[in-house]
């Protein structure tokens, strides 16, 4: 499977570039597809999922107890477990005040995985299990 997991989308060049690698054609020769349930994922192959914001954090095996807003009767925070790493999006944003480097941290020690912190200009490239910080932004990976 390849991912790209964002904060925000396609911003800059570099990410630009990153999916464009992941298609493996332009953008311009690809075809886009909205999936609503997140069990179909798994099941299509040749497929470059692109996730912007909760779309990205869905991918990873928890989001922490912090950004969980809705409590699912069994409680927790499991999400879909594609990939071995969690994600704290929106790092520094002005608007989320809350989403500091310092919160990331704190958030980061409660991760039973590997986590990393990403701003808007960033993104995580995940090819067949392997990861690629691409960024013209800041970012943090943090260790479990």
């Amino acid at each position: 499977m390849k991912l790209l997991l964002t904060d925000s989308g396609i911003k800059n060049p570099s990410i630009r570039n990153a999916l464009v690698d992941l298609l493996g054609k332009p953008i311009a020769e690809s075809s886009a597809l909205c999936i609503p349930t997140a069990d179909l994922l798994p099941s299509l192959h040749d497929t470059v999922y692109v996730g912007l914001s909760a779309g990205s954090m869905v991918m990873t095996p928890g989001i922490g107890e912090d950004f969980v807003d809705w409590k699912p009767p069994a409680g927790g925070d499991k999400t879909l477990g594609l990939v071995d790493f969690a994600i704290f999006p929106h790092l520094d944003h002005p608007d989320i005040p809350e989403n500091s480097m310092a919160n990331a941290e704190k958030w980061a020690t409660g991760m039973p995985v590997p986590a990393y912190a990403i701003d808007g200009e960033t993104a995580i490239k995940v090819t067949d299990g392997a990861v690629e910080v691409v960024s013209e932004g800041h970012w943090k990976r943090f260790t479990s």
